[in-house]
């Protein structure tokens, strides 16, 4: 298996060699400069778990990722619970439930 690590700013040239399998031969490209842009470095993967102890209707989440990430919910038996998500801000989200209370948790990324 083959990796490629780019460094910040620095260019990236991929090599494709031609190869011929079982008759059929794959073309080579020329190497080829590209641009990366819009990768954060060293920050990984954020994630953030809500547990809701008590069953609600309406869970109020402070999650502090700075971002408007994907919310799943599921319930205390573990199955997935659809709700209507509020982005106050970056940081906070409201999430409303059309099927009246229960506690559960919401996974945020």
């Amino acid at each position: 298996m083959s990796s490629i690590t780019v460094v910040d700013g620095a260019d990236v040239n991929i090599d494709i060699n031609v190869a011929s399998v079982s008759g059929v031969s794959v073309v080579s490209q020329p190497a080829s400069k590209i641009s990366v842009a819009g990768i954060v470095a060293g920050r990984g993967d954020q994630y953030f778990v809500y547990e809701q102890g008590t069953p609600a209707a309406t869970w109020m989440v402070q999650h502090n990722l700075g971002k408007k990430p994907s919310v799943t919910v599921v319930s205390s038996l573990d199955n997935v619970v659809h709700g209507s998500i509020n982005y106050v801000d970056n940081n906070n989200v409201t999430i409303t439930f059309d099927a009246g209370a229960f506690s559960g948790k919401a996974y945020f990324n």
